[in-house]
C-alpha cells in the first residue's frame, strides 16, 4: 500500500502545466464514509470539512465527523471474538479536527503542502456486554502535494504523522500513548468553477479502538471517503 501512495505523490509532482492554474483552498464540503469492520456490522458515517486560504501561501481548515464503528453501540452483542454471527465492538463515535497549513507552489499547477494540526474524538460503546467511554486526542504533521492533472481534475496524496493519547473510562491503565502514521490518496473533478466530487483513500492505518472519522486524522483501518464539495 506504501508503494501505492509513493507513486501518486510522484506523479502529483512530476506533472506540470503553465495553462493550468492551482488547486483552491477555500471550499466546503459533505462526504460519506465508510472503514473496516471487526464484527457483521457496517463501520460509517458522515463528515462536514472546509478550508479557508489567504494570501495565496496559507490556509486554514476544520472538520467533523459522527459515524458508528460495527453498527453502532445499539447493535452491540457478545462473543469471544467478531465472526458473522455476532458483534462483540460496537460504538457511537464523534471527531474533530483543526488544522493550519502552508502551500508554496513548485509549479504553476503543483502546490507542496505542509500542516500542523489537533484531532480529537469520543466514543459511546459496549464491549463484553459492559457501557463503555473513552476519547482520544493527538497533535498532527501532515506532508503532501495537491496537483491540478487538468484544468478540472487534481490529484493528491498525503502523509500524517499524529502523536497522542487515548484515554478509556473504567479501564486499567486508562490511559495509552501513541505515534501513527497514515496515508492518503485522491482525486477531485470540478464540474464547475463552484462544484465538484471526489474520493479519498486512507491506507496503513492501524487498528485502534476508536477515532476513524475526521479528514486526514488517524484512522481504524483503511477508510474511504465520497464527498460533495463547494468551492468558493
Amino acid at each position: 500500500m506504501r508503494s501505492i501512495t509513493l507513486l501518486a505523490a510522484t506523479a502529483a509532482l512530476t506533472v506540470s502545466s503553465v495553462a493550468v492554474a492551482g488547486p483552491n483552498y477555500t471550499y466546503a464540503q459533505l462526504g460519506f464514509f465508510t472503514a473496516d469492520s471487526q464484527g457483521k456490522e457496517d463501520t460509517g458515517g458522515l463528515e462536514l470539512n472546509g478550508s479557508f486560504g489567504f494570501a495565496e501561501l496559507f490556509h486554514v481548515g476544520a472538520g467533523i465527523a459522527a459515524g458508528e464503528w460495527n453498527g453502532g453501540r445499539s447493535k452491540q452483542s457478545d462473543c469471544p471474538t467478531p465472526d458473522a454471527t455476532c458483534n462483540p465492538y460496537a460504538a457511537d463515535i464523534d471527531s474533530y479536527e483543526v488544522y493550519f497549513g502552508v502551500n508554496p507552489a513548485i509549479t504553476d499547477n503543483v502546490d507542496a503542502i505542509v500542516r500542523v494540526g489537533y484531532a480529537a474524538s469520543d466514543f459511546k460503546g459496549r464491549a463484553a456486554g459492559v457501557n463503555q467511554k473513552g476519547e482520544d486526542e493527538a497533535l498532527l504533521l501532515s506532508f503532501g502535494t495537491r496537483a491540478m492533472i487538468t484544468e478540472k481534475f487534481e490529484l493528491n496524496a498525503f502523509a500524517t504523522y499524529a502523536a497522542g493519547s487515548t484515554k478509556v473510562k473504567n479501564e486499567t491503565p486508562s490511559k495509552t500513548d501513541f505515534v501513527d502514521w497514515s496515508y492518503t490518496v485522491g482525486g477531485i473533478y470540478n464540474f464547475t468553477d463552484m462544484f465538484a466530487a471526489g474520493i479519498k483513500l486512507e491506507l496503513e492505518t492501524p487498528l485502534r479502538l476508536i477515532n476513524f472519522a475526521a479528514s486526514s486524522t488517524v484512522e481504524v483501518g483503511s477508510v474511504g471517503t465520497l464527498f460533495a464539495r463547494v468551492n468558493f
